[in-house]
């Protein structure tokens, strides 16, 4: 099987759902995988645990994009999935970007002053 508990999917369920979850549960000999639904179409489904057939599911990236915007969007999902370890994870990667993002911000004000002298 090539999903693994905890693993980030994507699909479809039997009944046309477009789903967005993470794998709870695995059956290997079915072929079944239980995911934990934190998106759809269907907002009956959120939240809730459904079983999807293997084959109609996509293995999401595990590395995604880490700025500001998307880091804030993982802490969102951290909360509504009460996983305070992952929401720790990822308020110290916020805290990271913050600070990376304001030395930034005045090593380019200090350049733009001396650069400003200049002209």
């Amino acid at each position: 099987m090539k999903y693994e508990v905890s693993d980030w999917v994507q699909g479809r369920t039997v009944n046309g759902e477009f789903i967005f979850g993470f794998v709870e549960q695995i059956d290997a000999l079915q072929g079944i995988v239980k995911v934990n639904v934190v998106k759809s179409d269907n907002e009956g489904s959120i939240g809730k645990p459904t079983v999807v057939r293997e084959k109609w599911l996509k293995k999401l990236p595990e590395q995604i994009e880490q700025d500001e915007a998307s880091v804030r969007n993982l802490i969102d999902l951290a909360l509504s999935t009460w996983d305070e370890a992952w929401f720790m994870e990822l308020t110290e990667q916020l805290n990271m970007i913050e600070t990376e993002a304001s030395q930034r911000k005045g090593y380019d004000a200090a350049y733009e002053s001396r650069l400003s002298a200049f002209i």
